[in-house]
């Protein structure tokens, strides 16, 4: 099940204000130290979209994938019941996660981002809520 659409912006205030004209509902900012981000859930329908900004401004990967990429759709993010064991499988088809993973994710989750040399170029983020 679709957990998240992550999308990469400039700043969290300016994207925020094209979500709310479009009827979503924003949740409370959340700093990931690790990841060097800011974040902003924004749901509507069902549907969430998560904004990530880098924090601080400049650093991280989310600075590196605007500069070289511009804002945008950044990732897709999965529901996994069962992380682990979803992570041992998958290195079984081949597929494998980027360095340092699985690792504490938003609002205490455990994620792991999927190598997108390994998924045809699509970086996935599997999220396990506890």
């Amino acid at each position: 099940m679709l957990a998240h659409i992550a999308i990469a912006v400039e700043a969290l205030d300016q994207a925020g204000g094209v979500y709310a004209a479009l009827g979503f509902v924003g949740d409370d900012v959340e700093v990931i130290d690790r990841e060097n981000v800011r974040l902003q859930k924004w749901t509507k329908d069902g549907l969430c979209l998560e904004l990530i900004e880098a924090y601080p401004a400049g650093t991280g990967h989310v600075a590196k994938f605007i500069a070289k990429r511009g804002a945008g759709l950044h990732h897709v993010a999965l529901t996994s019941e069962d992380l682990m064991n979803d992570l041992k499988r998958l290195e079984k088809s081949g597929i494998r996660t980027l360095p340092g993973y699985p690792a504490a994710g938003a609002k205490g989750s455990n994620v792991a981002f999927l190598n997108p040399h390994t998924t045809g170029g699509v970086l996935i983020e599997l999220v396990e809520t506890k």
